[in-house]
């Protein structure tokens, strides 16, 4: 290796968000990651799936990714692949065994992939966005947290379950789910999250609504960069002006990002006019997703009510 991973990334932080799906993680980790300190890695848990499927790692680049394609030798990328999988690495030992085993060397890569990665970046904070409570148990067991060789920070984004129902039911993926299966997925879900959220001890932590980011943009992250320690960079809200190479996340986010992008380019700029102006003011901006209140009925949200009880009365945004 280039670096020495356990001296030279001791106060280098992971910024976990944890949340449902459809919770504005994506738009999140692009804006933190936004920052010249902050390096958004998007959803690292669909990573082993990509590469043993020969698929692109990096969802904004597509294929031939200047960090996740050409930043890792093939035998790191291997060892991401196994660091981050939860599978066994050999067919006759158990994984929960070898986890364990190798728990007593000091210089093993396998498991502290995060170790791996800061090793390769000069920002500082690196941002996971898996989100799931499963993940964070597997993850944080690891050496590299719990022998402090990084900082932990965990952010429980949460959104108005009525606004989260809408995004599930409207979605291709979960054609034909009820609002009763909704209903009870999402309620586990909450209360795994705020179970975990409460116990969580080994780093700061920090509950932030998605409607709050996209309503106050400026006011929430200079929050966050005071939390992070970092300094306040207004520009970071424009996330779409800026590289990004993060794995999986919400399509439409990466579109937008294309396509500002690919405009900005072209080596033919596009005429502008008043209209074409205020239509690209209006695209590029981060905007508030109320659709719930014109997509879902009144049956629809009343269902929700009955399966869920008073949960969501903490997440209304009304």
């Amino acid at each position: 290796m280039k670096a020495d991973i356990e001296t030279a990334n001791m106060k280098k932080k992971v910024v976990f968000i944890m949340g449902t799906a459809h919770c504005g993680s994506t738009l999140s980790t692009m804006i933190l990651g936004s920052h010249s300190d902050c390096f958004a890695l998007g959803e690292v848990s669909n990573m082993p799936d990509a590469y043993r499927l020969g698929k692109p790692i990096c969802s904004v680049c597509q294929g031939d990714c200047s960090f996740w394609d050409h930043g890792f030798s093939d035998q790191e990328r291997s060892l991401l692949v196994k660091g981050f999988s939860e599978r066994r690495l050999h067919r006759y030992i158990p994984l929960k065994l070898e986890k364990t085993v190798r728990s007593f060397f000091k210089r093993d890569q396998v498991f502290n992939p995060y170790s791996l990665i800061a090793a390769k970046t000069k920002e500082n904070v690196l941002i996971d966005s898996t989100k799931t409570v499963y993940w964070l148990k597997k993850k944080l067991a690891a050496r590299e947290f719990q022998e402090n060789l990084l900082d932990v920070h965990l952010i429980h984004l949460i959104r108005d379950g009525r606004a989260v129902m809408n995004s599930h039911l409207r979605r291709k993926r979960d054609k034909g789910i009820t609002v009763q299966q909704f209903g009870e997925m999402w309620a586990k879900r909450i209360n795994n999250e705020n179970e975990f959220f409460d116990n969580f001890s080994l780093g700061k932590k920090l509950q932030l609504r998605y409607e709050k980011f996209a309503t106050e943009p400026e006011d929430t992250l200079k929050m966050l960069c005071q939390w992070l320690d970092l300094d306040f960079q207004p520009e970071m809200v424009n996330y779409w002006e800026y590289e990004h190479h993060t794995i999986s996340g919400n399509a439409g986010t990466h579109a937008l990002i294309h396509k500002y992008q690919n405009s900005d380019q072209s080596s033919e700029p596009v005429p502008q006019t008043a209209e074409s102006e205020r239509i690209a003011g209006k695209e590029f901006r981060i905007q508030l997703d109320q659709r719930w209140r014109s997509k879902l009925s009144s049956e629809q949200i009343a269902e929700f009510y009955e399966v869920t009880h008073d949960l969501n009365k903490a997440y209304e945004w009304n």
